[in-house]
Order: C-alpha cells, then structure tokens, then sequence
C-alpha cells in the first residue's frame, strides 16, 4: 500500500496470555484467548519441554496431544496441518480422511501480516472453523512430509490443502482443535475408541506450533561492543552440515536479510522470522540444499531508516556484526545443544550478500554503500535511498525488483539510474514489465526463469526489474519467490 510510509511499519509485539493447557490432555469446551507467539512458545519449549512440539510425556493410553504444523509464506504465517500424537506406533490402515474433525480459531479481527499495529492474531474471539483433511498419514514426527507417505511412528498427520499462490494474505491464528471421531489402531492391535473430546494446542506458554524451516533457528543472540555501550539483537540460522562432525571446518556462504520496520519496536525476533518470508525463505530444507548458508536477521528496538533518508545507530551495528562472524570467531551456539557447543562458526568473505524489503532493503543499499568492500551482491525488494549517497552502487552487483505500484521505491530507483552510469555502472533497466502472475505456483516459474534470466546475462552490475501491478505491500509477498532472482544472488562471488 502506497501511501503508507516505511518509517511507520510497527506492529504491536505479541503478548503470552493464560491459556488452558490442552497438549496433555483433552478439554471439552476450547474458548477463544490470546496465545502468544505459536513459534516462541515452541521454540521455549524446546522438542521435549511440556509445551514444545513433541514428544510428550505418556499419560493415559491413546492420544497425548496435537501441534499445528505451520509454513511462513509471503502473506504470512499459515495452518498446513495438524499433528495428533500417540503413546504408540499407529496403524496407518485404521485412517481415512474422516477418522477427526479438525478446526483452525481464524487470526484476529484487524490482523494482516507485516502491516502496523496489528493486534495478536491469537487474540480472536471467534470460533473455531472447520478445515478439511486432504491427507492422512502416519510420521515419526510432528512435520508435513512432501511425499504425503506414511512411516512408522506415533504421529497422525492430517494435512490441510495449502493454496499455491503463497502471497494470499493469511487468514490463520495458530490455534487448532480436533476431535477422534472414528477409531485409531495401533500397529501391536491396540484400539483407540473414538471420543467427542476436543483437544486443543493451547499450553501454559502459548501454542504448541511447529513451523517448517524456522524451527531449528535460534533466537535472541545480541552483538554487543562494550566500548561504545551498544548492542543489537538478532537471530541466526546455522547450516546443518555445520551441526554435523567436522561442520566448524568448512567456510560458510553468509546471507543478511533485514526486515521491515513491521518488526520493530513492539516486534519480537520471532516475528522477524514469522510476519513474512524475508529472512525464513533462506532456511527452508529445500532452499538450504540448493544453497546452503547461514542466515542472521535483526530484530530492531527501533525503525532504523526512515523516508527522510535519516537512520540510527543499529544501521551501522547491524555492519558491525556482520564484520564480528567474519571475525571467525562466532562460537555461540546454544550451549544445552551438543552439535554447536562451542563450535567456531567460519563465513567465507567472497560470499556474503545482503537483502531485505521496504526499511530492510533501504538499510540494504546503505550498508552496500557505506561497505562496498564487504558484499558479494545485493538483492533488493522495493526499497530506495537518495541517489547521491548510491553512488559506491556503480561498481558492485544488485539486483532491484519492484512494483509498478510502488510510488516510492520504483521512480527513487529511476533516479539513481543516471547517477550509476555516470559513475561508471553498467545498469539494466528494461521497459519491459514483467507479470506477477508468472510467479505462483512455484513449480511452473520456467518463464519467469528465462525472462528474468535473459536480463542478468547482460553484461552489467545493477539490474532493475519491476513487476506489473504490484504496490509496496505486494512485493514483499511476491518476490522473494522469484528463484532465478535467489540463484543469482548465490552465483556471486567477490573477486
């Protein structure tokens, strides 16, 4: 939305509120009730505490529990899922698509992700709606399997129809409830009867919630420089081969994503990694397997830049802990973990990138400008900066999307284009609107691929694409999909 300004993208932090404890046992009656951040409780609650996403501890035969299972989008945070756990291994052939009756509390009336002062999604009166399984299976574990096949373990699946076009707003809380409506058989001959128990992932801490490849980052790390009194806090995302034997011996890719200002200053690290994909988009299984790299994001007390070019300290202290992990010497992995304790975390310099949208993507173009030494390349989703102070840009690598929408980011770029080659820079800028349409569902990006593709085999630095009919908002929703825009920010590499 265009006329809503950078500087004023706050939202209001989510608040843990009494909630009745359902993950041990079933309640009859689930009333509406501010839950709190489903992730931070989740990940406070670690894989084995009493609020976690599993396994619980065994209480009565039969069911233990139930986690929703999430998936960070461009429109936010949605409900994919929902994981029944059992105290034993279940027979998948004693399930079908009507074995439970299962129901998500919609977010809050007024909530829309990344816009300013939200309300808690989970502070909704309303009740419950029902959702429909599309597929039911049995897993070791509380997570969607892609192959939508089961395998032995005491976990019952029922997976939600998930809507290609990931930048649909969310219209989720992370609140479920589901009932056993017809009778489940362990793999030892053991029937569970059927029940008219409704059970919730409510918990003391907020709820159970297990949200695909944002899970296993780890939050509430600050970088702090004694001598100036100062400090930003931050999460990061480490490698899985890193967690591995011998993982502290390789040298890491590093990936800085920054933000909006939707996170700050009422936000939490949790909603940095939640509100929309920025920073979790680089984390997820199938991202890290194609380019595997660490990936730190901020979580700002403040709006760190705003429209009048004007910015705060935690600008250059967000340069100053991005030069601490070069320092190769990061070995703050959670110390309750065997696979970090103590590990040295090593980046390697020819291959640190920075990107971010609206106030994240600004800071972006400002570090890139004030570090021109430090950055492999940039991918920048609609922000801007005053074109004087652009000019180290001539001789570095970018990539610009915007929106034709967009009345700030995309005519600020415009104007920087003359500066750039007149410094020297080599600058893309095609009349061409590309179709955002082309965009969702991912499986089918092959044209966006070879258009997108065909501008950055230009020989030039800065490339500048913008998107037909995409306003600000949209953008953030959209184009940190584009995969010919992720793989070229890894084929970059700093001479």
């Amino acid at each position: 939305m265009t006329d809503i300004s950078r500087r004023n993208f706050v939202t209001v932090g989510a608040a843990f509120a009494g909630v009745a404890s359902a993950m041990g046992s079933g309640v009859q009656a689930v009333h509406a009730a501010g839950g709190g951040n489903g992730f931070m409780a989740a990940s406070a609650g670690g894989p084995d505490g009493p609020d976690g996403p599993g396994p619980n501890r065994h209480k009565a035969p039969g069911l233990q529990g139930i986690c929703a299972l999430c998936e960070v989008t461009g429109g936010g945070e949605k409900v994919y899922g929902i994981a029944a756990e059992y105290d034993a291994v279940i027979d998948p052939a004693s399930l079908t698509h009507d074995t439970y009756t299962t129901s998500v509390f919609p977010a809050a009336q007024g909530f829309f992700a990344g816009m300013p002062h939200e309300p808690d999604k989970n502070d909704t009166t309303a009740a419950p709606k029902p959702r429909p399984v599309v597929a039911i299976y049995t897993s070791d574990g509380p997570a969607i399997r892609p192959d939508r096949q089961s395998v032995t373990g005491r976990y019952v699946i029922t997976e939600f129809r998930h809507d290609p076009d990931l930048s649909v707003p969310t219209t989720d809380s992370d609140r479920v409830t589901l009932t056993q409506d017809k009778s489940v058989r362990t793999t030892g001959g053991v029937v569970y009867a059927a029940s008219k128990t409704v059970w919730s992932n409510a918990g003391h801490h907020g709820n159970r919630v297990a949200i695909r490849g944002v899970d296993a980052w780890e939050q509430h790390h600050w970088w702090w420089d004694d001598t100036r009194s100062a400090w930003l806090e931050y999460s990061i995302y480490l490698p899985k081969s890193f967690l591995e034997k011998g993982g502290e011996n390789r040298a890491y890719p590093l990936v800085l994503a920054v933000t909006h200002s939707g996170t700050s200053p009422d936000g939490t690290c949790a909603q940095t990694l939640t509100e929309q994909c920025i920073a979790s988009i680089w984390s997820l299984p199938e991202e890290q397997e194609r380019h595997e790299c660490v990936v730190i994001t901020p979580r700002y007390e403040r709006t760190t830049m705003n429209d009048y070019w004007e910015h705060t300290s935690d600008v250059e202290n967000t340069y100053r802990l991005v030069e601490s992990l070069l320092g190769n010497t990061w070995n703050y992995g959670n110390p309750n973990l065997d696979d970090r304790r103590d590990k040295i975390l090593k980046i390697d310099p020819k291959r640190v990138y920075c990107t971010g949208w609206s106030m994240g993507a600004m800071t972006s173009l400002w570090l890139m400008a004030k570090h021109p030494q430090t950055f492999a390349a940039g991918l920048i989703i609609a922000g801007q900066q005053r074109p004087g102070d652009l000019v180290p840009l001539a001789s570095q690598k970018v990539l610009i999307i915007t929106g034709s929408e967009d009345d700030k980011a995309t005519p600020w770029n415009e104007k920087c284009i003359p500066v750039w080659e007149q410094a020297g820079g080599r600058v893309v800028r095609p009349a061409e609107r590309l179709d955002p349409a082309l965009i969702f569902p991912l499986d089918r990006q092959q044209k966006l691929t070879d258009q997108v593709n065909s501008y950055l085999a230009h020989d030039a630095n800065i490339t500048f694409l913008t998107f037909e009919g995409v306003d600000h908002m949209g953008s953030a929703r959209k184009f940190f999909y584009i995969k010919a825009a992720r793989d070229w920010l890894f084929r970059q590499i700093k001479a």
